[in-house]
Parts: C-alpha cells; sequence; structure tokens
C-alpha cells in the first residue's frame, strides 16, 4: 500500500517540478530532501533508521545548549516587546484591521501552534515524570504523593509560556514590521534587518526559505506519527482489529484527506472552522474530565504545581546540558518547536492584523499556556490520581503499548469511558487536521510567493506531511521500535538545526525594528 500510493505521490511531485509557473528554487530545496528520504525509507528501511538517529546525536551534542539559552531569551524579550510601551504596536501596521473575532482568533491560535502534539502528551508525560521524576528532582519518590506537583510543574516546562513564547512571539513581530515595508510573510525576509537585500534574494533566502518548510513538515509529521499511533493503540482495544503497522498507515491516510480537504479550502473556510470545533468540542471534553475524575484533586494540584513550576522554573528552564534526561526531554521539545517557528510565525501573524503586539503575548503567552496547563492537569492528572490509588493500573498500559496507550487507558477508568473515548477520538483527529492544514498552508506560501498559494502546491506540501509520517511509522515498525516514536523524535530534532540562526536572529531584529516603528509613529503624532 506505502510503495502504490509513493507512485502516486511522485507522479504528483513530478508534474509540480515541470510545470515553470510553480516552480521555485525554495521547492526544490524544501521538496527534494523530503522526496529523497522517501525514497530511502522505501528502498531501505534500517539505513533511513541509521540516518536518522546519526542526525539526532549530531544535532544534539553540537546545538542543545544553545537552544536551551535560546528559548528563556526568546521569552524574555517577548515580555519586553508586549508589556513595554512598544506593546501598543499593531500586527499590520497602525490602520491594519481585524479579519477574525477575539474567540475565533484565539482558537485558531490554540488548535495550530501546538495542540496536535499537546493531546498527545497530556495523558502520557505527566504520568512518565511521576513514576521517573525529572533529573533535577532526585530527592522525589517517583509514584507517590510527593511526586504529583513536580510531575506536572515539568510538563509545563515543556508545553507553558517558554514553548509558546519560541513559535509565535518574536518571530510574529519581526515577520509583521518588515512586511509593513512591502517585504513579502517568508521566512528569508527574518534576515534582511542583518543581511544586504541582494544576499537574501539570492540563495541564501531561497535556503531560508526551502529549509524552514522541510523543519515545520517534520514537526507536523511528529504529532500526525504520534497521534495515528494513538487511534492505533485505540483500535487495538476491539476484538477484531489488531495494533498494526496497516492500521496505522490506514489511519494517517484517513487523517490526511482530511486537512487536504480543508488546505485547499483556505484559511477562512476550512482552518477557522475546524479550529472552532476544536475549542468547544476541548470545552466540552475538558468540562467532563474535571467534574466525572477528582474534581478537589485536580484543582488542588493546579494550584500546587503551578505555584511549584513558577519556583523552579530557572532550575528547569537553565539545566545543565551535560544530562542525558534534559537531552531527551527538554532538548527535544525545544527542537521541535524551533522548527515549527518560521512558518507558525508567518502563519500567526497572517492571522493577527490589527491586534497590538500586546494582545499577542498576553494570548501567546498567558492564555494559551493557562489553557494548556490546564489542559495536561485534567488529563494527567486523571492518570496519576488512578495510578497513585491503584498502583500499575495504568502504568502497566505505558510498560505495554508506550505512551500511546495512557490516553484511552485513563479514559477507560472513569465513567462514561464510552463517551470520554468517542470525543476524545475526535478531538486527536481534529486537532491533528487543524496543525497540519495551517502548515501545509503555510508551506505552499512561502515556496510560491504568494498569499494565496496554488492548489496544486497546498496538496503537494499535505500529502508530503501523509507520505513522511507513514515513512517514519514504517522505520519504527521495520526495525524493532514498537512505538515508533523515536524515529519520528529523531527526525524532528535534526531538521531544527538550519533554522537555529532565523530564530536567534529576531532576539535581535524584534526589539529594533519595533523600536524604530515606535519612535516614527511618535514623531507623527508630534507633528
Amino acid at each position: 500500500m506505502f510503495i502504490e500510493f509513493m507512485n502516486k505521490f511522485f507522479y504528483l511531485a513530478r508534474g509540480l517540478f515541470k510545470d515553470q509557473s510553480l516552480r521555485s528554487n525554495s521547492l526544490l530545496i524544501g521538496g527534494l530532501p523530503l522526496i529523497i528520504f522517501l525514497i530511502i525509507c522505501g528502498i531501505n528501511i534500517q539505513l533511513a533508521k541509521n540516518i536518522t538517529e546519526f542526525g539526532k546525536q549530531l544535532a544534539i551534542s553540537n546545538f542543545g545548549s544553545i537552544w536551551l539559552l535560546m528559548v528563556v531569551g526568546v521569552s524574555i524579550v517577548a515580555f519586553f516587546l508586549g508589556f513595554s510601551p512598544l506593546g501598543s504596536l499593531k500586527i499590520g501596521g497602525p490602520e491594519a484591521k481585524t479579519s477574525l473575532k477575539f474567540f475565533d482568533w484565539c482558537a485558531v491560535l490554540i488548535c495550530t501552534l501546538l495542540a496536535g502534539g499537546g493531546v498527545f502528551w497530556s495523558a502520557a508525560e505527566p504520568l512518565i515524570h511521576f513514576l521517573n521524576p525529572a533529573s533535577y528532582f532526585t530527592e522525589i519518590n517517583g509514584g507517590t504523593s510527593e511526586a504529583v506537583d513536580p510531575s506536572l510543574a515539568v510538563s509545563f516546562l515543556h508545553w507553558g509560556f517558554l514553548a509558546w513564547a519560541l513559535v509565535a512571539t518574536t518571530v510574529t513581530i519581526t515577520f509583521s514590521l518588515i512586511s509593513q515595508k512591502g517585504l513579502p510573510l517568508r521566512p528569508r525576509s527574518l534576515l534582511i534587518p542583518i543581511c544586504p537585500k541582494s544576499t537574501v534574494d539570492g540563495f541564501v533566502g531561497d535556503l531560508a526559505d526551502g529549509l524552514s518548510v522541510v523543519a515545520a513538515i517534520a514537526g507536523t509529521v511528529g504529532p500526525l506519527g504520534f497521534l495515528s499511533l494513538q487511534l492505533s493503540n485505540a483500535a487495538g482495544k476491539l476484538s477484531f482489529v489488531n495494533d498494526s503497522a496497516f492500521i496505522q498507515t490506514i489511519i494517517v491516510i484517513f487523517l490526511t484527506t482530511i486537512f487536504t480537504i480543508s488546505t485547499l479550502n483556505g484559511i477562512q473556510k476550512g482552518i477557522k472552522f475546524l479550529s472552532e470545533i476544536n475549542i468547544w468540542l476541548t470545552i466540552i471534553l475538558g468540562v467532563l474530565l474535571f467534574f466525572v475524575g477528582p474534581t478537589l484533586w485536580l484543582l488542588q494540584h493546579f494550584l500546587s504545581s503551578n505555584i511549584f513550576y513558577l519556583s523552579k522554573i530557572k532550575e528547569m528552564a537553565l539545566p545543565s546540558f551535560n544530562n542525558s534526561w534534559v537531552k531527551g526531554w527538554t532538548v527535544f521539545y525545544w527542537a521541535w518547536f524551533l522548527g515549527y517557528a518560521p512558518l507558525m510565525g508567518l502563519f500567526t501573524a497572517g492571522v493577527s492584523k490589527g491586534r497590538t503586539f500586546r494582545e499577542l503575548i498576553i494570548v501567546v503567552c498567558v492564555i494559551c499556556p493557562f489553557i494548556t496547563n490546564l489542559w495536561f492537569t485534567i488529563l494527567g492528572g486523571n492518570g496519576i490520581y488512578l495510578e497513585l490509588n491503584n498502583p500499575t493500573l495504568i502504568s502497566n498500559e505505558l510498560a505495554k503499548s508506550g505512551s500511546a496507550g495512557v490516553l484511552f487507558a485513563t479514559l477507560s477508568q472513569l465513567p462514561f469511558s464510552f463517551l470520554l473515548i468517542f470525543l476524545a477520538i475526535i478531538l486527536i483527529i481534529l486537532f491533528m487536521c487543524t496543525s497540519a492544514d495551517s502548515i501545509s498552508y503555510a508551506a505552499a506560501i512561502v515556496v510560491s510567493g504568494q498569499d494565496t498559494p496554488p492548489k496544486r502546491v497546498r496538496l503537494f506540501w499535505a500529502l508530503m506531511i501523509g507520505f513522511l509520517t507513514i515513512a517514519l511509522l514504517r522505520i519504527g515498525s521495520g526495525v524493532g521500535d514498537s512505538t515508533s516514536i523515536d524515529a519520528l523524535q529523531a527526525f524532528i530534532v535534526i531538521t531544527a538545526v538550519p533554522v537555529t540562526p532565523l530564530i536567534i536572529s529576531t532576539l535581535w531584529t524584534a526589539p529594533k525594528l519595533a523600536l524604530k516603528e515606535y519612535q516614527r509613529l511618535k514623531t507623527l503624532e508630534d507633528k
């Protein structure tokens, strides 16, 4: 099945690259490496596995410490931009008007930036840290009540304001300010404040665009693969279905079909519609889980774990890099979200026109993390509570099926489990599709250079996400990795390396350009 669909995809790709009206260096740089990787996967899975593992270790060894410092730096600059006088500046310029209502805008941001991965890890990660506390909490005994708050706090570190700031603050603001000068909303534009325009317009700019697309596609492939494993695990609970590579492939094809249709319909019709459904389903499922679970216990630990998190934020955000736990968890997450940043920043700038920098920072760095932390507390907290009161009840499933099995193992132990599992499955599908369609749409914008990219280009990137996911899942199942998560994580980390300079540059360019714009507007007011 995989080979048959790959042949059809290569036929589409060949036609795309031959079309002179659509061909661009960015398309070649972004598309060819991924196509070559797909070919390697089709020929020799073990070779593809060796390449991804070698690349992952090389990336972490050389860039891991840089990523740890960079994430903290981005957050500091973001809060400065949002809560200083510069926060009054508008995305898109002083005359820009909003295209989305505030609720719709929040829904799109929440559902497209980090939602897909968060749905997968919200049940599994807190439980994993509860059973085996992070390396900087060596004095805490895993599996005991004292491990509850630290386990949630570590999850808040990875999915809280540091992560949200990385994907959609300094990058978004830089895109906004340079677009006001008539420059295109493309990753290459991030280099204009620090490089000669002739350089950016040439091969360097093509490289920045193409590699940013590769990184964002890889970042999307990760959660699509994670959630496919989760759905396959759920299907495997049925007596007539086995959790297998075949089922995983069917699920990926199904999800790819949905988000491809959404991508072809554009932002207003497709992405906005799915985001609104996602938000309401999230609210319904969250409320149900909060009240059918240990309500007061969840509320207590939501408050206490956030206090613990903020009290330990320095220790957790800037740990010793010579630590295998940090490399396997925190560095992986920063690499993942870093790969998202250029295209997610571009996407956010496009849907946030008319909003002030302060509104952006409040939503991205306060409201979204608050919702994420609450979600992790409700999902992960229910699992921890069950495990705390009945040891091995959930951890056995974790040992057997990996992270993918934790969510449904938890839901199956709660009242109204059938309804909860049904809503969770729908939510997984919609969250993943919302993330994937926004990335494929943004990738099409970058490589085509058009605000409304041709449908063939949008189709190409949507299908690329689907086929890469299948390929990486095959790597895992083909070389003895029963969960396939290692292969997905390795691919994500590798592709974050090329976009690192782009994000680092925004630490300087975002405040510099914002200050210039603020002074310009003040001068006009004084005249």
